[in-house]
């Protein structure tokens, strides 16, 4: 009997851990990015083809954390360039280009938010990559 209170007490204390945003030294919380994903939008009555990336960011507790500034590098079939854009209520930063067939790679290059701490090497995915082979113009 002791040994299955001592076991519950001890699983309480872990979720606790868990469940506590952790801080930084600096006494501000951790985010990370949880995923990068780059899908192709094809082309609709109402916008033409797109690839649109997405960045999601989180906090300790792999909630969204919303209002953070994205900066990221997008390398196009044709050049290269940075924009930040801002996480939405979902956590989710999206942004869009185009510039026809090739390869698109998009990847995330700082997190900023006011009382917040970016840990990127809690991140588990930073970078990604999508071919469109074919285009319709």
């Amino acid at each position: 009997m002791k040994a299955k209170v001592l076991l519950i007490v001890a699983l309480s204390i872990l979720v606790s851990l868990v469940a506590l945003p952790v801080l930084a030294d600096n006494g501000d919380t951790a985010m990370w990015v949880s995923r990068v994903r780059l899908s192709y939008i094809g082309r609709s009555s109402s916008s033409p083809d797109r690839v649109m990336g997405m960045v999601y960011v989180r906090d300790a507790n792999r909630k969204p954390v919303v209002g953070a500034a994205v900066t990221v590098s997008w390398s196009l079939p044709n050049g290269q360039f940075e924009e930040t854009v801002v996480t939405s209520t979902g956590g989710i930063a999206r942004s869009y280009v185009w510039e026809g067939d090739g390869t698109y790679q998009l990847e995330v290059l700082d997190v900023v938010k006011l009382g917040w701490l970016y840990v990127a090497e809690q991140s588990l995915l930073t970078s990604a990559s999508l071919t469109i082979p074919w285009s319709r113009r």
